[in-house]
C-alpha cells in the first residue's frame, strides 16, 4: 500500500500541473452527462487531492479547479439536455435504463431549482438533474445561479476531507501515531456530516 501511495504523491509532486489537470477534469466528468455514470470522476479526484496535500502542495488551486470544473460539467449536461431535449430517451444508457431519466425527473420535478444543488451529494442524480433540467427549459439564469453556487459547497466536501485524508496518511508514514489519529478523528467527523446530509437528500430522492 505504502508504496503504491508514495508513487503517486511523488508523481504529484513533480507534476503539480498535471495533478491539476486531473482534478479539473475528474470534476468535470463526475457531473458530465452519461460520462459521470461510467467513470468514477469523485475517488479520482480525491485521490490526487489527498496526494498533494501529501506532498505538501496547497489546496488553494485544487479547490479552485474543483469548482470551476463542478460547473463546467453541470452546465454542459444541461446544455446537452436543452440542445437534444426528450431525444435523449432514445440514446444508450437511457434506452436501455429509462429509470435513470425518470428518476432525474421526479427529483427536479420536486424541487425544482433546489434540486440543482441537491443532487451534487447524490450518485447518479449529479450527472442527470442537469440534464433533465435543460429538457425541462429551466431557464439558463436560474440554473447557472444554481449551478455555481451548490458548485462552492460540493468541492470543499471533496477537497477538504481528501486533505485531512492525505495528512493522516503522511502521518502514519513517518510514525506519528498520535497527530495522525487526530486527523484521523477530524475526518471521521467530516464524513459522518457528509453521510448524513447524503441520507437526507437520498430520503427524499423515493
Amino acid at each position: 500500500m505504502w508504496y503504491c501511495i508514495n508513487t503517486i504523491v511523488g508523481l504529484v509532486a513533480l507534476h503539480p500541473a498535471g495533478a491539476m489537470g486531473v482534478v479539473f477534469l475528474a470534476a468535470i466528468i463526475e457531473a458530465l452527462a452519461v460520462v459521470g455514470i461510467l467513470i468514477p470522476g469523485t475517488p479520482i479526484l480525491m485521490a490526487v487531492a489527498g496526494a498533494a496535500a501529501i506532498a505538501g502542495q496547497p489546496m488553494l488551486p485544487f479547490l479552485a479547479l474543483s469548482i470551476l470544473g463542478a460547473v463546467i460539467g453541470d452546465f454542459l449536461s444541461f446544455w446537452i439536455g436543452k440542445r437534444f431535449s426528450l431525444r435523449l430517451r432514445g440514446v444508450w444508457p437511457f434506452s436501455r435504463r429509462p429509470a435513470l431519466m425518470d428518476n432525474a425527473a421526479q427529483f427536479f420535478d420536486r424541487y425544482g431549482i433546489y434540486s440543482v444543488a441537491l443532487c451534487r451529494f447524490v450518485p447518479v442524480l449529479r450527472s442527470t438533474v442537469p440534464l433533465v433540467a435543460g429538457m425541462a427549459g429551466m431557464r439558463q439564469r436560474r440554473f447557472v445561479f444554481a449551478n455555481v453556487a451548490s458548485a462552492f459547497v460540493s468541492a470543499p466536501v471533496h477537497i477538504y476531507p481528501a486533505q485531512l485524508a492525505g495528512l493522516s496518511l503522511d502521518r502514519l508514514r513517518d510514525g506519528d501515531w498520535q497527530s495522525a489519529a487526530v486527523w484521523g478523528a477530524v475526518l471521521l467527523v467530516g464524513c459522518a456530516t457528509a453521510w448524513a446530509l447524503h441520507r437526507v437528500v437520498l430520503a427524499h430522492t423515493r
